[in-house]
């Protein structure tokens, strides 16, 4: 939410019934494109949410947060997970 605040309040207002098919469809159109390789879209959508939103929840669920330096961290190495997952086998070096 930091990173992106206008996500973060929209995410809030709509939840994921706005957002899911708006990832679905941008993930696709990735795919389409040939810059990632994903065979299941709403599995890889579900699996994005999980790496960058769940432990947020989680946390905040029990009254708890997430530093900012984890939050980063979190965020940078769940993106190179779901990258290094998608990439297309003969973009990988």
């Amino acid at each position: 939410m930091h990173r992106f605040p206008e996500l973060g309040a929209a995410w809030h207002q709509a939840g994921p019934e706005v957002h899911h098919p708006a990832v679905a469809n941008t993930l696709r159109h990735l795919t389409d494109q040939g810059r990632l390789d994903i065979p299941d879209i709403e599995v890889a959508t579900l699996q994005l949410y999980s790496l960058l939103l769940f432990p947020h929840l989680v946390f905040s669920t029990y009254g708890t947060t997430i530093d900012e330096d984890l939050t980063d961290r979190l965020i940078a190495g769940g993106v190179d997970m779901f990258l290094g997952r998608y990439t297309p086998r003969a973009a990988k070096p």
